[in-house]
C-alpha cells in the first residue's frame, strides 16, 4: 500500500489557523448568576446611597431652621429690644426730671416715669446678661458686650446721681432746671448716645451678621440639596431601569414585578423630595426676606421713633443745646421716613404729606420714601400687614404734626407744651405717639408671627424626610431582591 502525503499548507493559511479568537467583553464571560448577583448589588448601593444624601441633607438643613429660629432669631431680637429699652430708659430720665414734683395729670408724674425708667433699666440689664450667656467667655461679641456692660454702668450711675439731685429740689416749676441739673443731664444722655447706644448696636449687627451668614449657607444647602436628590435619583432610576432591560431580555421574561416596583418607589421618593426640599427653602426665604427683615426695620423704627420722642423732653430739660435737639429730632424722624434730600423740619411735613398722598391715592400705591417705614412698604407680604402698616403711615403723620404743636406751645406755654408732650390722652402728643408705637408693633406682630410659621412649616416638612427615604430603600431593596431571588433559583 502507497502512503499518500497530506497537501500542502500556505503561510497564510497557517497564520489563520493559530490566530486566537477575539476577546469578548468583560460582561460577555459572566454567567447570569454572576450578572444578576452584581446588578443587584449595584441597586443597593445606588439606592443607599440615595437614601443617605436625602436623609442627611434633610437633616442638615431642617438643623438650620432650628438654628435661626430658636437661637439667632431671638439673639437678634434681644439686641433690638436692648436699643429700644435703652432709648426709653433716656427719654423716662429726661420726663421724670422734665416734670419734677410736679403733678401735671394721670401717668404724667415724677413717680409715673421713674417706674417706666426702673422697668426699662430691668430689661435692658436683662437682656445685656442674655446677650452675654449667648456670647460666650471669648471673641469680639463677648468684647462688645463687655463694653455695652461697662458703659451701661457708667451711665445708670450719672442717671441716678441726677435724679437724687433733683428729688432734693422742693416746690420746682415743671420744666425750670437749675442750669447745674441741666448740666448733669446732658452728661448722662451724652454718655447714653456715645458709649451705651453704639455698644448695643455694635452687638445687635454682630447677631445681625450672623444671622445672615447662617441663612445664606442653609438657603445655599436646601437648593443645592435638591440637586443633589434629582441627581443621584436619577442615577438610581437608571440603574433599576437598565437591570430591568437586561433582565427581560437575557432571560425573556415580561417585566419583573419586583424591579418595577422599586423603580416606581424611587421615582416617587425623589421627586416627592426634590419638591419637599424645594418648599423648605421657600420657607426660609420667606420666613428671613419677607417677614425677618419686616421685623428688623420695624424694630429699628420703633427704637428710632422713641427715641425721637425723647429729643422732644430734652430740649426742655437742656434747653442750652436745643438746636442740636431739634436736628437730632429732624435727623431721627428722616431714618423713619425719607421723603427725599434737602428737607428741613418746616418743610418735612409738606414732603410727607405729597408722598403719603401718592401712595394712598394712587392705585399702585408708589413707595416714593425711603427710611425704616418706606422698607417696610416695600416689603408688604401677609394678611393684614398692609392695613396695619397703613394705619402706622396715617398715626405716625398725626405725631409728627403733633411734634410742631409742641414746637409752638413751647414758646408760649412752657407748662401746656409739657403736658402737651408727656399726656397719653389721644389728642396729645404723647397719645399720637402711643398710637403710632401701637400701630408698628401691629405690624411687627404679623411679621413675626409669620416668620414663626415658615420656621416651623418649613422644620416640620423636612422632620419626615430624616427617616423616610432610609424606609424608602429598605423598601425599595426589599422589592428587588424578591424580584431577583426566583431568577437566581433557576441557575441552581
Amino acid at each position: 500500500m502507497t502512503a499518500v502525503a497530506p497537501p500542502p499548507t500556505s503561510p497564510d493559511a497557517s497564520r489563520q489557523l493559530s490566530a486566537p479568537e477575539p476577546r469578548r467583553p468583560f460582561w460577555k464571560r459572566r454567567t447570569t448568576p454572576w450578572l444578576l448577583k452584581a446588578f443587584t448589588a449595584t441597586a443597593i448601593a445606588v439606592s443607599v446611597l440615595f437614601a443617605v444624601l436625602a436623609a442627611l441633607s434633610a437633616a442638615n438643613v431642617r438643623s438650620g431652621f432650628t438654628t435661626i429660629g430658636a437661637t439667632e432669631e431671638p439673639q437678634v431680637s434681644a439686641g433690638n429690644d436692648l436699643i429700644y429699652a435703652l432709648n426709653d430708659m433716656d427719654a423716662n430720665l429726661a420726663n421724670i426730671l422734665m416734670v419734677g414734683d410736679k403733678n401735671l395729670g394721670p401717668g404724667v408724674d415724677r413717680a409715673a416715669f421713674t417706674k417706666l425708667f426702673e422697668a426699662d433699666r430691668s430689661e435692658a440689664d436683662h437682656d445685656l446678661q442674655m446677650a452675654a450667656l449667648h456670647a460666650g467667655a471669648g471673641g469680639a461679641g463677648a468684647q462688645q458686650v463687655g463694653q455695652a456692660l461697662d458703659a451701661l454702668g457708667s451711665y445708670e450711675a450719672a442717671a441716678a446721681q441726677v435724679i437724687y439731685v433733683d428729688t432734693a429740689a422742693a416746690n420746682r416749676a415743671a420744666g425750670e432746671l437749675p442750669q447745674s441739673e441741666s448740666t448733669q443731664y446732658a452728661k448722662a444722655t451724652d454718655l447714653m448716645r456715645d458709649s451705651v447706644l453704639p455698644a448695643a448696636h455694635a452687638v445687635a449687627d454682630t447677631n445681625g451678621a450672623a444671622l445672615e451668614s447662617s441663612y445664606q449657607n442653609r438657603r445655599g444647602l436646601a437648593q443645592q440639596a435638591v440637586w443633589w436628590i434629582v441627581a443621584t435619583g436619577v442615577l438610581a432610576l437608571g440603574v433599576f431601569v437598565g437591570f430591568e432591560l437586561w433582565l427581560t431580555r437575557r432571560t425573556r421574561r415580561t417585566l419583573n414585578p419586583g424591579l418595577v416596583g422599586a423603580t416606581v418607589l424611587t421615582a416617587v421618593v425623589m421627586v416627592w423630595g426634590a419638591v419637599s426640599m424645594g418648599s423648605a427653602s421657600e420657607h426660609l426665604r420667606a420666613a428671613k426676606k419677607d417677614a425677618y427683615d419686616s421685623v428688623a426695620a420695624l424694630s429699628a423704627a420703633k427704637a428710632e421713633g422713641t427715641d425721637a420722642n425723647a429729643d422732644e423732653s430734652r430740649i426742655v430739660v437742656d434747653p442750652s443745646r436745643a438746636a442740636q435737639y431739634q436736628a437730632s429730632f429732624l435727623a431721627k424722624s428722616r431714618a423713619l421716613l425719607d421723603p427725599g434730600p434737602n428737607v428741613t423740619l418746616d418743610t418735612y411735613d409738606a414732603a410727607v404729606r405729597a408722598d403719603l398722598d401718592a401712595y394712598f391715592n394712587e392705585p399702585s400705591h408708589p413707595v416714593n420714601f425711603g427710611g425704616y417705614l418706606g422698607t417696610e412698604m416695600k416689603n408688604i407680604t401677609f394678611p393684614g400687614e398692609r392695613a396695619a402698616a397703613e394705619q402706622m403711615l396715617r398715626t405716625y403723620q398725626t405725631y409728627e404734626l403733633d411734634d410742631r404743636v409742641f414746637r409752638q406751645k413751647l414758646a408760649t406755654d412752657l407748662s401746656g407744651a409739657i403736658l402737651f408732650d408727656t399726656s397719653p390722652a389721644a389728642s396729645d402728643s404723647d397719645g399720637a405717639f402711643v398710637a403710632y408705637a401701637a400701630a408698628v408693633q401691629k405690624t411687627i406682630d404679623i411679621n413675626a408671627a409669620a416668620f414663626t410659621s415658615n420656621v416651623n412649616a418649613g422644620a416640620d416638612e423636612l422632620g419626615l424626610w430624616e427617616w423616610l427615604p432610609i424606609v424608602a430603600c429598605l423598601v425599595a431593596v426589599g422589592l428587588a431582591v424578591t424580584g431577583v431571588r426566583p431568577r437566581l433559583t433557576e441557575y441552581r
